[in-house]
């Protein structure tokens, strides 16, 4: 009975110690495998710091202003200009046709040409000013806001002046020199020659004056 009981503890002792022993190793593996070391270092982007911009002095953005006024006038100007012009060729087409003098043609046609002269001496001037800003332009968004509606109504004149208003003239010049000076009048054809030289000239002009605004958008690009 003794040696039983003597059995029966030493199985014990020998299971506590198994479990023990198993522990401690549970323990090391835990210390071992799973030691989380110091959690790395996130990278946060930084923002960019604004581009200042400099300061815009006030005369400069006056003339740019002054600039996109006066392009927008001449652009306002045109706009029945092409009609103007293709109901000059209707009447020298109806005086031919009927052989009928008209009193008025050679006074409309005088003021059309008187027009159109003053249109381009404003379209050159223009040009030259925005020839101007381009060496007096600096990176500002105020200055590119203006340079950009600039931009707008520089592409409406150009297409407005070609091919519509060249065409026109070129058709009023045809009609008016296939008709008899006696009739149509004796100064009409050369009075319609300026006209349809006017307006190639303008066309022109408006060419590099677009040309030259689109340069002066991207170098007051911020």
């Amino acid at each position: 009975m003794k040696k039983a009981v003597s059995l029966l503890s030493l199985f014990a002792f020998s299971v506590t110690a198994a479990y023990a022993g198993g522990f401690s190793k549970l323990e090391n593996l835990r210390a071992a495998d799973f030691e989380i070391g110091p959690a790395a270092a996130i990278e946060v982007p930084v923002p960019a710091a604004p581009v200042k911009e400099d300061p815009v002095p006030q005369d400069l953005v006056y003339k740019f202003n002054n600039a996109a006024g006066e392009l927008r006038n001449l652009r306002n100007g045109l706009t029945w200009v092409r009609n103007d012009i293709d109901s000059l060729e209707r009447k020298a087409r109806r005086i031919i046709q009927t052989n009928s003098q008209d009193s008025f043609f050679q006074f409309d046609l005088r003021r059309m040409s008187s027009d159109m002269s003053r249109r381009v001496n404003d379209m050159r001037r223009i040009s030259y000013d925005v020839k101007n800003l381009l060496n007096l332009a600096q990176k500002s968004k105020q200055l590119n806001d203006i340079a950009r509606n600039m931009d707008w109504d520089a592409r409406d004149i150009m297409n407005d002046a070609w091919p519509g208003m060249e065409n026109s003239s070129q058709r009023l010049e045809r009609t008016v020199r296939s008709g008899k000076p006696e009739i149509i009048g004796s100064n009409s054809q050369w009075t319609a020659r300026d006209i349809s030289r006017n307006c190639r000239d303008f066309s022109y002009q408006a060419r590099n004056t677009y040309y030259d605004v689109q340069s002066l958008v991207n170098k007051t690009q911020p």
